[in-house]
């Protein structure tokens, strides 16, 4: 191979990678799975659900469906309840104290302001945004408000540079006083004045009530409402333009979310709502749990049946709710939290972490991580144990039987073929992608694929419309001869080809090795394994094209993943590998549980401390795992800079703070057939997170643009050779 065809085989494959980041267009982050039993009574809350809103910091968030089975019935009124009750959270700027925090739907709500005064410099002062406000419980007027903004960021603004709030808010200093005892602010939305205040954040013994701008306003029922707060924490007088430092926001959104007795939504209604609950049923709206059903449930969240093949007393139908996600944006799927106490062993599983392979259909899915605290640590080698194991799945396509499927950091996974002999036609016969395989199981040879297409999809293509395939692949009709019984085939990859075969679907007592075309071939260490199979139907022979129909198509990379031993992915390293298994620890790296920390632990999969204030025997630190998700069309995140906190007026420091987007919450992620994607829950905030250095922002369409221009030049550069 020439340098000009190196080059350009390489800027293909860089291509392709930058076009195949952050494809996902939606994230299903799913409860733990359920059976249908009659009279069976089954709960999903923010343990086993991410869905839910969960605040670890605080630990906020008690968010309740449950279904009682009548049958295969969730009859109403109360086949179905979902319940929520508010819960006092302190503002990120604590001088303010709490305010009334409600799940609904999976997000966050505020429902009032506390009286409950705080302690500030030493002394309890009143809650100032309760004090501003004349009603202080929007559920009382039978509403919500989204939380936009709750932060103690330090930010400096100026005369010339607004403060960016959200919703097209932003605080504007109209002048400061010679002596910055006083700043007269204007509050503009969408470009037009709705308010102006003069606060004295800089005066000698300035109260709360001088350092909080505050901006209220009727909320349907709910009258003089504080909606926006700023602390000021001071203010200077400069020769070209004023400053001002603020240290504390919080912000709720200007339109509610009606939550009054029998308002519906979707198959449930709020039966109930008061001062601090709200309460649902599926009123006039029964359910019946058949098998392969995707019901709305309500907002967002719907309830899943599996497509299974078997449904007895012994194998009831399967079921969870999920939410679905499809904002663009990043979201962590969580797993259920747990506490650092010593001595204690605590594990997940798909059933309480979403992030874990999991194919309700099959009941296929056996990840775990189980961790061992030694103090607040997780000592090294056995301090983290992941296992994971090899299960039978049958094709999509039956008639070729089984092939073995393992979940590995939340992914599914080829692991070989299975010799187990399918039924067609009524007639035991051959596994067919096995029988055309010389090496059948890659996990002897430490190395997975990754699966790309599993499908009985009824396709039809002809000779001038190629059958198209993943990873660049595609196979062309040839020819097909007078009576339709032999079809000659082209396998092309990325326009060149790398195989030829005549299928006979249609002739006379057609076997399933006529009608199965089939590609193999060497991966590493394993040796001419069929990577794609395609199973025809028919196929006839016309005027003006020839035309072939298929039903049944599977397809694995032709890249391995290396899952030989010592192989290390982050804080983990396979300690085992065998035929049916892998085994992974912690060996050479402890971890130590400290509050505020996320450590990638594993290939996407992190650990999250909360960032809690009271650590003690009765309150030991939470912590959870969890898998980042995320959506396409999401731009990258600003970058947040840490300013001076003394700011002097002949050097002002100019912060534009970007507006905080409305996002949904944190499910398992729904991909494609032909591409591959990121699995499928809470939105993620900003932490300080333990960055690795290697880590690196994900190509956008500048790096597909900049490939596609470095392509052009390379084939010119060959032509001209």
């Amino acid at each position: 191979m020439n340098k000009t065809a190196i080059m350009i085989t390489a800027l293909v494959a860089v291509l392709a990678t930058a076009m195949v980041v952050g494809a996902v267009d939606k994230v299903e982050i799913r409860g733990a799975v359920q059976q249908v039993v009659d009279g069976a009574t089954v709960t999903w809350n923010p343990q086993n659900f991410a869905g839910f809103y969960y605040d670890i910091d605080d630990n906020i968030g008690n968010e309740q469906i449950t279904m009682t089975i009548t049958g295969n019935k969730l009859e109403e009124p109360n086949g179905v309840k979902y319940t929520t009750t508010v819960q006092e959270k302190e503002f990120e700027f604590e001088g303010w104290g709490w305010y009334n925090s409600i799940g609904f739907l999976g997000e966050e709500y505020f429902a009032g302001y506390s009286e409950k005064k705080p302690t500030w410099n030493g002394a309890e002062i009143d809650p100032e945004l309760y004090k501003q406000s004349t009603d202080r419980n929007t559920l009382v007027d039978e509403q919500l408000l989204k939380v936009l903004m709750d932060d103690d960021t330090e930010r400096t603004f100026t005369s010339g540079t607004p403060l960016k709030l959200a919703d097209g808010y932003e605080l504007v200093i109209k002048s400061i006083d010679v002596d910055g005892n006083k700043v007269y602010v204007e509050l503009m939305k969408d470009g037009q004045s709705v308010d102006t205040k003069v606060v004295s954040p800089s005066k000698e013994g300035a109260t709360m009530s001088d350092q909080t701008y505050y901006y209220k306003k009727n909320i349907g029922d709910t009258k003089k409402l504080v909606i926006i707060g700023v602390h000021f924490k001071n203010a200077f007088r400069g020769a070209d333009q004023d400053i001002a430092t603020v240290k504390g926001i919080f912000q709720v959104s200007d339109q509610p979310v009606n939550v009054s007795v029998d308002t519906e939504y979707d198959k449930m209604r709020i039966s109930k709502v008061d001062a601090t609950s709200i309460e649902m049923d599926n009123k006039d709206n029964p359910i019946t749990l058949n098998k392969n059903k995707d019901v709305t449930l309500m907002a967002g969240i719907h309830i899943k049946t599996a497509d299974q093949d078997v449904i007895d007393a012994e194998n009831p139908l399967r079921f969870y709710i999920y939410k679905e996600v499809t904002e663009p944006g990043t979201y962590e799927i969580r797993g259920a939290v747990q506490q650092v106490v010593d001595g204690a062993q605590v594990t997940w599983d798909p059933k309480t972490f979403a992030g874990f392979y999991y194919d309700i259909d099959d009941n296929i899915g056996n990840e775990q991580i189980t961790m061992t605290i030694t103090g607040n640590k997780l000592e090294e080698p056995n301090g983290v144990k992941y296992t994971t194991t090899v299960q039978e799945k049958e094709f999509e396509f039956e008639g070729w039987g089984w092939y073995n499927s393992i979940g590995f950091l939340g992914e599914e996974y080829f692991a070989g073929y299975s010799e187990k002999k399918p039924t067609w036609n009524g007639a035991e016969i051959d596994p067919e992608l096995y029988k055309q395989s010389t090496d059948r199981n890659t996990l002897v040879d430490e190395q997975l694929l990754k699966v790309l297409m599993d499908d009985d999809t009824e396709r039809t293509f002809t000779s001038g419309t190629p059958l198209k395939l993943a990873d660049g692949y595609e196979l062309v009709i040839k020819s097909i001869d007078v009576d339709g019984n032999k079809v000659y085939v082209e396998l092309m990859k990325d326009g060149q080809s790398v195989d030829t075969k005549v299928v006979s679907p249609s002739k006379e007592g057609a076997t399933m090795s006529d009608q199965t075309y089939y590609y193999k071939k060497n991966i590493g260490d394993t040796k001419k394994l069929v990577i794609i199979g395609v199973h025809f139907k028919n196929a006839f022979r016309g005027a003006d094209q020839d035309i072939a129909t298929v039903k049944g198509i599977f397809q694995v990379s032709d890249q391995p993943v290396n899952v030989s031993v010592d192989t290390e992915y982050d804080k983990m390293r396979i300690s085992k590998v065998d035929a049916t298994s892998i085994e992974m620890d912690n060996k050479d790296n402890p971890i130590t549980l400290n509050k505020n920390k996320d450590v990638t632990l594993m290939a996407g999969i992190h650990i999250k401390t909360a960032d809690q204030d009271v650590i003690d025997a009765q309150n030991p630190l939470r912590f959870y795992i969890y898998k980042e998700a995320t959506i396409e069309g999401a731009a990258p995140a600003p970058v947040v800079e840490e300013k001076p906190a003394n700011v002097t007026a002949e050097k002002p420091v100019v912060e534009e703070k970007p507006v905080v987007e409305e996002k949904p919450t944190n499910v398992t992620a729904e991909k494609p057939v032909v591409e591959e994607k990121p699995a499928n829950v809470t939105e993620k905030k900003p932490v300080a997170a333990e960055k690795k250095p290697e880590e690196k922002g994900a190509p956008g369409f500048e790096a597909v643009f900049a490939v596609t221009g470095l392509l052009a030049v390379a084939y010119l550069v060959s032509r001209r050779n």
